[in-house]
């Protein structure tokens, strides 16, 4: 009996262990006949690639200084006065910079806006001191990090004058 149930249970094993497989079929009845068979695909989408967005703004202490005109010193010599200047504006080395630098895997470009009080007026400046208004930079993807794109903008007041100490006004920088 042993036996006998050995068997079956192999047998039921076997059955469950065996592999329907489908082909299809075709037939060719002639000398240089032809069958064709079809090559079908099936399309897997992949991932799209989103753009990703990664840039460093830093920019100078943006302190400046307006001294107002002096006559300079009177000589009562010459009747003249000695050593006048002219008003204006000044700032210390890149006090007024603007460096921006692009990680994205796109190219970007950066707006630059200014609103100062009324009166004063303002400018950006790249290193050929051109004025612009805005700055472009390739995307990051092949390069270093270390050369990463880099451009910079100086910020420059050209005109109007301040009375006292403090805020005159905010610069933009916008991402596009």
């Amino acid at each position: 009996m042993k036996k006998l149930f050995a068997i079956l249970l192999s047998l039921a094993m076997l059955a469950t262990m065996s592999v329907t497989a489908f082909a299809a079929e075709g037939t060719i009845n002639a000398a240089n006949g032809s069958h064709d068979i079809d090559i079908n695909a099936t399309y897997v989408p992949g991932s799209a690639e989103q753009t990703v967005y990664k840039v460093d703004v830093s920019w100078g202490s943006m302190e400046f200084t307006y001294t107002a005109a002096s006559e300079g010193q009177w000589d009562p010599d010459s009747h003249t006065y000695a050593g006048a200047t002219a008003a204006g504006w000044s700032c210390e080395e890149d006090a007024n910079k603007i460096t921006v630098t692009n990680h994205s895997n796109a190219a970007v470009t950066i707006s630059l806006n200014s609103s100062l009080n009324t009166g004063i007026v303002g400018e950006f400046k790249n290193a050929e001191d051109q004025t612009v208004t805005s700055l472009s930079l390739a995307t990051a993807v092949g390069t270093e990090v270390a050369n990463a794109p880099t451009a910079s903008a100086f910020f420059n007041i050209t005109g109007g004058s301040v009375e006292a100490t403090g805020k005159i006004g905010t610069i933009t920088v916008q991402l596009s």
